[in-house]
């Protein structure tokens, strides 16, 4: 068992490092943590189908990562959070950025209140409610949604929370571009798709960025 972890703290390490995030110890093991909570919850939320730990760290952690470079200023959305990704390591990478994580189930923000409070992450908070009808005090400078829904429904969602200047990141898996064209048919032209590369993950993964 310990030659496991060491394998899978290596594997979290080396995929980090791959993304150019150089992070602490101390920012690692609280990856790790997060992904343990995730597990021993799982039986009661459903918060993924993935908990082999090694797949864990490719398909959630690493995968959530590797849009790093695309985000925008100090204040970010989750939307649909769940089990905290890609919001938390996010969170946890850049304790500068404000995290917001929103979700519309009750259990689910119970246990991402639960892991902020046990990781001490100072910089995250979550909301209990649906995109559609949260209106913040403070705006956001960049949305994120992560296997959240069709673009264009999202989009629709979104549109009390957008603003000039402000970005929203659409995490997917192969590239989207029939639902692109259909953006562009109704006049949305700020947007692009950039292909992540995720470390160890031999899976597709897209993101597209829509400018507001």
């Amino acid at each position: 068992m310990e030659s496991g972890r060491l394998s899978a703290s290596w594997l979290l390490f080396e995929g980090c490092s791959r993304l150019g995030l150089e992070l602490s110890k101390q920012q690692l093991r609280t990856l790790e943590m997060h992904m343990e909570h995730v597990t021993r919850w799982n039986q009661r939320v459903n918060l993924t189908s993935i908990l082999d730990t090694e797949q864990m760290i490719t398909r959630h952690i690493l995968d959530s990562l590797a849009i790093f470079p695309y985000i925008r200023g100090a204040r970010l959305l989750d939307i649909g959070s769940g089990g905290g990704f890609p919001g938390l390591p996010i969170a946890i990478t850049r304790p500068d950025i404000q995290t917001v994580l929103l979700d519309s189930s009750k259990k689910k923000t119970e246990f991402l209140g639960h892991v902020i409070s046990q990781l001490g992450l100072s910089n995250v908070s979550v909301i209990h409610e649906k995109v559609e009808n949260y209106r913040p005090a403070q705006p956001f400078h960049t949305l994120m949604a992560r296997a959240f829904g069709p673009i264009e429904r999202v989009l629709g969602q979104v549109r009390p929370l957008s603003q000039p200047g402000n970005r929203l990141l659409m995490m997917k898996g192969k590239n989207p571009e029939f639902e692109i064209r259909n953006l562009i048919r109704e006049g949305i032209h700020e947007l692009s798709i950039v292909e992540l590369q995720v470390p160890y993950l031999d899976a597709n993964r897209n993101l597209v960025v829509i400018e507001f």
